[in-house]
Parts: structure tokens; sequence; C-alpha cells
């Protein structure tokens, strides 16, 4: 009887040792993606009006990420469903919670940005981002939610600037900084496609608040054989200083949209976990 008290007492120290290491080890503890879907319509489709949500769905379920910010979303268009609200939709497809930031008037709809989290969100903000009178091109806009992880509240945004001319990002960009510098006290985790190169001189502009995680870049566009990068996961200063980078990368994910899925991701420098 005695031996087997000491072999109990010995295993659960061994488990206790193990949990404490374990707990002491660095983890990969945040996850974000950032996802041009397309408005669902697969990248080898031309057709806008053929849509399959469930494979971006499918792309987020599979990568399980804590937190992902989409562009090219649809809420209530003819073209990808006239009843489907595509943000909401995919928060109840993935068990996430969803912030929809609507842009631009399409298909007798709207379409936007939007910001799924598996924590709950405690404030969300949405702001379009015009373009001038004179541009041909269109209205964008900025989505931002809150959540605390881990004890920490921690602001995530969503950006798709408009593809036409440097000019025009460079007109939504001075807009998107007004408002970005109201979240100042928080870490920011920035995600978007932001349709140019990381060399393009706009980007010295964000560059007054966010900061690029690599000089490395994974290519982004087209989803079959990329060669080009034009979307990104920024980090604001404070982010910066609380968090480690511990990989920066595409998905292979060649059917759901025309862009590949990227992930940072990240875990706390401090003993948050």
């Amino acid at each position: 009887m005695k031996t087997n008290v000491q072999f109990a007492v010995s295993i659960l120290i061994l488990l206790f040792l193990v949990s404490s290491c374990k707990a002491n080890q660095p983890m990969k503890s945040l996850k974000v993606m950032s996802y041009n879907i397309h408005i669902a319509t697969p990248g080898s489709i031309s057709d806008f009006n053929i849509t399959d949500l469930q494979a971006v769905a499918d792309v987020i379920i599979r990568e399980k990420p804590d937190v992902v910010v989409l562009q090219e979303v649809d809420k209530y268009t003819v073209r990808s469903n006239k009843e489907s609200h595509q943000a909401k939709d995919l928060g109840e497809m993935t068990g996430m919670y969803y912030h929809f930031a609507g842009a631009s008037y399409k298909s007798e709809g709207e379409q936007g940005q939007a910001i799924l989290s598996k924590y709950p969100i405690k404030d969300a903000k949405s702001y379009k981002l015009p373009l001038p009178d004179e541009s041909n091109g269109e209205t964008r806009s900025l989505a931002i939610i809150v959540v605390e992880i881990k004890g920490v509240d921690i602001a995530f945004m969503n950006v798709h600037l408009d593809h036409r001319s440097d000019a025009d990002r460079r007109y939504q960009i001075e807009q998107m900084l007004e408002y970005t510098k109201e979240f100042d006290n928080y870490p920011i985790i920035f995600g978007g496609d932001f349709n140019m190169k990381p060399d393009n001189d706009n980007f010295k502009l964000i560059e007054t608040q966010f900061a690029k995680v690599t000089d490395d870049h994974p290519l982004t566009f087209p989803q079959i054989n990329p060669s080009t990068t034009i979307d990104f996961i920024l980090l604001n200063k404070k982010a910066m200083d609380l968090f480690t980078v511990e990989d920066y990368y595409t998905v292979d994910e060649q059917y759901a949209s025309d862009h590949l899925p990227l992930i940072l991701e990240v875990s706390f420098k401090t003993n948050k976990q």
C-alpha cells in the first residue's frame, strides 16, 4: 500500500513539473489572418454571381485563427445572394463574433470589410474612406474592433485601399491615419489589402504609425503562382513592444479566393499566457 501511495505521489509531482515547464515555454498565443475573399467568388471564376461562402469558412475553420480581417465582403447584394450578409454568415459558420464596415453600394447591396473574432468584441468602429469627386475610384472603409485577450485590450484594424492610383490611396491613407491614431493607447494589429507593394512611397506615410513585421514579405496575389505582395499585417509600437513575431506566412489555398490567406502568429513577450 505504501508503495502505491509513493507511486501516486511521484506521478502527481511529475505531472506538476511537466505542466510548469509548459507554462514557462513561449507560446504562439495569438494567430491573426488577413484574407481578401473576393466576395466568396472562387479565384478561377470570373462571374461574380457565383459564390462559395462555405469554401471561405472552411479555410478559416481549418487554420483556426483567433482573429480574421476580411476584405471584399458583401452584404445583401444580388450578385452574392440577396439574403446573405457574408460577415454575419461567416461568423455563424465559424463560431466567431463579427463586425462589418460597409464601404460602397454594390449590386443593390453593400460591399465592405469585416472582422471575425473568437473573443467577444468590446468595441467596434466603422469609418468610410471616400475619394475626391474628380477621382474615378471608389469609397472604401476601415473596420476596427477592440477585444480583450489574456487580460489585455487589443485593437484589430482592417482596410482595403483603392487599387486605381497612388494618389487615390494616399488620399485614403491620410483619412485612415486620422482615425487610427485615436487608438494609439492600444496595441494594434492592422491587416488588409493595401493594393500596393512593400516599397511603395505611400508606405512611408503609413509607417508614421505602423511597422511591417518583416522585410521578407510573402507573395499574396494571385492565388495561383503568386507574383506580388499587396496584403500585409502591420503592428503599431505598443504591439511591437507587447508581442514577439513567431511566424508570418501565406496559406496555399488556391480555390476559395483570388488572394492567398496571410497569417501572422505572435506570442506575448511578458508572462500573460
